[in-house]
């Protein structure tokens, strides 16, 4: 079972939540099989840049906010209730703890699972991982 985050108090006396599991609580074999996912290359980068450079191409960088939310998770993990969460859960009937349906921060898992899911998304559009850096996809147009 993962641990969650507490509620924080904050300067003028309101309750900030943010439900993070903790991941240093996770068991390797339990919780998790896998947790390696690919990183960027710095050389993949430049070379990029230098292509872009050549070949007077424009680069667009996008973020996607709340991106590890996103990942589906393969294993069942389940979270312990935090402190300020108790009361309300316990009056639902549950006071063991939650089933996490998709990634969370704090995941040991959370990272991989985005890049699956990103690459997946990619892969339906058309893009091809390369051979030398998985984190790098092309796709060829006319």
């Amino acid at each position: 079972m993962v641990q969650s985050g507490y509620l924080k108090k904050k300067r003028d006396g309101r309750f900030r939540a943010r439900l993070v599991c903790l991941g240093y609580s996770q068991i390797p074999g339990v919780d998790f099989s896998d947790n390696y996912e690919p990183v960027g290359n710095n050389i993949t980068f430049r070379v990029i840049m230098v292509l872009g450079l050549i070949y007077n191409l424009h680069a667009v960088l996008l973020d996607v906010e709340t991106a590890f939310l996103y990942g589906k998770l393969e294993e069942e993990i389940y979270m312990e209730i935090s402190k300020g969460y108790k009361e309300v859960y316990t009056n639902l009937g549950n006071d063991k703890g939650l089933v996490i349906k998709m990634a969370m921060y704090g995941l040991v898992q959370a990272a991989r699972q985005w890049f699956k899911r990103l690459s997946d998304v990619l892969i339906t559009l058309g893009f091809n991982p390369c051979e030398s850096d998985p984190c790098l996809m092309y796709r060829i147009d006319k």
